[in-house]
């Protein structure tokens, strides 16, 4: 890393750094530049996943390529001998990001400076500049396994249909008064995963019939406590669906560190690989499925109650939802629904379920919750979606046994410790903390 070798050089040679027993957190601090970066570029949610997923593989690949004591992701050579791990976190997390979200360039290179001036000075130059150069080099690799992983494909664009009922179709908005915009990212069921042996691994069973009771109750229920004008959804129920509409991968990751103050690098670094790769692996899940069963949303199924030949609904053509518009793809089974519970899970079997966290986000800053367990998480979840007008309860529920599934599957198939220890039970996981 020859940017990064400079400032170390330079910094310790101008006896800027000082060795301190107060050091930063790199891991932390470039977690924290992610959500930044990510907050910054606001992309569509897949697509977060994917780079968060991204970063924190390479950082735990760089950690554990030092301490050795996980399977390794991707990256089987070891570190140079003396490599220093918290460069290494600062290199590889630099590095990713500087590649994935290029025109914000510049504020990398002053958190690198400012990483590198945390840092113990010039008697520990040549550990940290090979810390450095080892989180360059597995960043790089991690880079170029994903560059053909898919998510760049094109495919033709899915459309749904504007006179089959039950068929995905888009509503309209401003700038599309037709309702005739394309379903988003129809390549992403494609994606390869990160642990995933296959996208359709966990992908469930059809939606309920159209004429069925289930699927009358359930569209029903969207329609009273999901409505923007309902009369039934509390106050509290409104802010938690809004909030949880705000939260996203690099929410999931703030929580996770926020329940490790204490934890070792290396296990910090592969708990947030974890996270990281789950939440992406879920969201490809998904698309799998929801590009299997093309279902419409709540918007349409209920103005078009009357086209679905099940005597149990009624049509209302004003209706809409909480959360409009909706997120402009299928509505089976609920994204968010799997992907919280895949996170959640993951967070429970490494750290026990019964672990205090707050959820907030940045982009809804006006409110926050405040749990004691990672499963009550994936239960106000599943509510959430309903509230905010965007799922049916069935499609909430399928999508949370998925991510129980799907949380189980990697926790015992990759990153696995080397020793023998591994709980493959769901009790309160294995993460080693320092007091």
């Amino acid at each position: 890393m020859k940017n990064a070798r400079y400032l170390t050089h330079g910094l310790a040679l101008a006896g800027l750094v000082v060795c301190s027993t107060a050091r930063a957190d790199a891991l932390a601090d470039w977690s924290s530049n992610l959500h930044d970066a990510a907050k910054i570029a606001a992309q569509l949610p897949p697509l977060e996943a994917r780079i968060v997923a991204m970063v924190q593989v390479a950082v735990f690949d760089a950690v554990n390529g030092i301490h050795r004591e996980y399977e390794p992701y991707y990256v089987t050579e070891r570190a140079p001998h003396g490599a220093r791990a918290d460069a290494a976190v600062v290199g590889a997390a630099y590095t990713s990001l500087k590649a994935l979200y290029p025109s914000q360039a510049a504020t990398f290179d002053a958190e690198l400076a400012a990483s590198l001036a945390s840092l113990p000075g010039a008697n520990e130059a040549e550990a940290i500049t090979r810390g450095l150069d080892w989180g360059e080099h597995v960043a790089t690799l991690i880079l170029n396994l994903r560059s053909t992983d898919g998510s760049s494909a094109i495919y033709p664009p899915y459309l749904g249909s504007t006179t089959t009922p039950g068929v995905w179709r888009s509503p309209p908005t401003a700038t599309n008064p037709d309702g005739t915009l394309p379903a988003i990212l129809p390549q992403w069921r494609y994606v390869t995963p990160f642990a995933l042996a296959s996208p359709d691994l966990f992908r469930p069973g059809p939606p309920p019939a159209l004429t069925s009771v289930q699927y009358a109750n359930d569209v029903n229920e969207t329609e009273a406590v999901g409505s923007a004008a309902s009369t039934v959804r509390t106050a509290e129920q409104t802010q938690l669906a809004l909030l949880w509409q705000a939260v996203g991968s690099v929410e999931m990751q703030g929580i996770a560190l926020s329940c490790m103050p204490h934890a070792r690098l290396v296990d910090k670094a592969r708990v947030l690989a974890l996270v990281g790769l789950t939440g992406n692996d879920a969201i490809i899940a998904i698309f799998d499925a929801k590009y299997t069963y093309n279902f419409w949303r709540p918007y349409h199924a209920i103005r078009l109650a009357d086209t679905d030949n099940n005597p149990l609904t009624t049509p209302d053509t004003t209706w809409l939802s909480l959360i409009y518009p909706p997120p402009r793809h299928q509505e089976y089974p609920s994204a968010h629904a799997m992907f919280t519970g895949s996170i959640m899970r993951v967070l429970a079997r490494e750290l026990g379920d019964e672990h205090p966290f707050t959820l907030s986000s940045t982009a809804y800053p006006s409110f926050t919750w405040s749990f004691t367990r990672f499963s009550d998480a994936v239960a106000q979840v599943k509510e959430a979606r309903i509230w905010g007008g965007l799922h049916f309860r069935n499609s909430v529920n399928v999508g949370g046994k998925m991510g129980v599934a799907l949380g189980d599957y990697v926790v015992r198939n990759v990153l696995r410790p080397l020793r023998g220890d591994r709980d493959d039970g769901d009790g309160a996981g294995h993460v080693e903390h320092r007091h």
